[in-house]
């Protein structure tokens, strides 16, 4: 079976979404599904074989049809709405694009939605907020299956379509980790006391800058006797935080970020709302090595499966040191909790169905 995923930017460009992408194509491909992905903004190629490029030199609806291949039998649109349209984050052009490929074409639609338009007191989402909103709802009224990736999203969705008397196949499927994942993990007894700091540089500052309490708190509970921080180079001036060493790694490739988290004891991640905690693929990456994830947000009602002090920590709440046994166990639910989660066989399933012939 080949189909299209639609995502303006892929590796090596460094994009979350992109990655998630391609983790997918390289899941499916071993259930016989193979991925050409098109893409609008694609500055180098990535040069993988397996997963053909289809560019688009334009945004015309004719065009992006035009250039969809004929053997390709179903769609997957990865939606977020300003990597589409830097500017406004409006992408009309999409929507336009997509309803000519299912008038011309007929291909089946799944749109994964990444994020979904939010509401902010700043000027210009203030504006732009209603016709951003506008464009993800045209988007899921042409899909035949929506996927999201956190329980929030699929209440949002679930109810617009429930006020329409629709019920179209809603999913929600928590992110995978974009750097691997281990089947084994090591036991935290035989890994170094050290505690990752890893995801994009706006992130991991905050954790430095506004959670620094925080991080010396856990640090000291958990016994850290090394902060390790992953990504852009964020150039911080110290080279220890509460006595503790904080080496400075820079950006690594995925098998050396993997190597480092499978020897490690924890991971923290700068948190907003948990309740969107399952779509942080720093959450997801800290799960799937089994390490013991700490967040630091302790508000927000929690979703999707995950339990505080059960599935991972508050930075700022816990008092007391926990015993290895303690620690163990969180980062045991974590894994378990994430290994539930198979996105490929879930994709190949809704994908199969929707290149079996429509009944009349």
């Amino acid at each position: 079976m080949d189909i299209l995923q639609i995502y303006p930017r892929l590796p090596p460009t460094i994009d979350g979404i992109g990655d998630y992408a391609m983790t997918l194509a390289k899941g499916l491909s071993q259930c016989n599904i193979r991925t050409y992905f098109m893409t609008a903004h694609q500055e180098k190629m990535f040069g993988d074989e397996r997963f053909p490029i289809v560019p688009l030199h334009t945004h015309s609806p004719q065009a992006f049809v035009d250039a969809i291949p004929q053997h390709i039998q179903a769609v997957i649109l990865h939606f977020s709405d300003y990597p589409y349209d830097a500017k406004r984050g409006i992408p009309v052009w999409l929507v336009k694009a997509l309803e000519t490929m299912k008038q011309q074409r007929s291909l089946r639609l799944l749109v994964m939605f990444h994020e979904f338009p939010s509401f902010y007191l700043l000027k210009k989402t203030f504006y732009l907020f209603p016709w951003q909103r506008s464009v993800a709802w045209q988007l899921a009224q042409l899909a035949d299956v929506i996927i999201t990736n956190n329980a929030v999203t699929k209440t949002l969705i679930a109810k617009y379509f429930l006020a329409k008397d629709k019920q179209p196949s809603i999913l929600n499927l928590p992110v995978f980790s974009n750097i691997g994942e281990l089947e084994k993990p090591l036991p935290l007894e035989q890994r170094q006391r050290r505690l990752i700091v890893f995801g994009t540089p706006g992130r991991r500052a905050r954790i430095y800058q506004r959670s620094q309490a925080m991080l010396k708190n856990c640090c000291q509970l958990l016994g850290i006797e090394e902060i390790c921080d992953i990504g852009s180079p964020l150039h911080l001036d110290q080279s220890t935080l509460a006595g503790i060493p904080l080496v400075k790694m820079g950006e690594q490739p995925a098998a050396r970020i993997s190597q480092l988290m499978s020897d490690s004891l924890a991971g923290i991640v700068y948190s907003t709302d948990n309740g969107h905690l399952a779509k942080s693929g720093v959450f997801a990456t800290y799960c799937a090595h089994g390490l013991v994830p700490i967040v630091t947000q302790e508000k927000a009602t929690l979703l999707d499966g995950l339990q505080a002090e059960t599935n991972f920590l508050f930075a700022g709440m816990q008092a007391e040191s926990l015993a290895m046994e303690q620690l163990q166990a969180i980062a045991d639910a974590a894994h378990q909790w994430y290994v539930t989660h198979n996105q490929a066989s879930t994709f190949k399933s809704f994908l199969l169905q929707l290149s079996a012939p429509s009944k009349p």
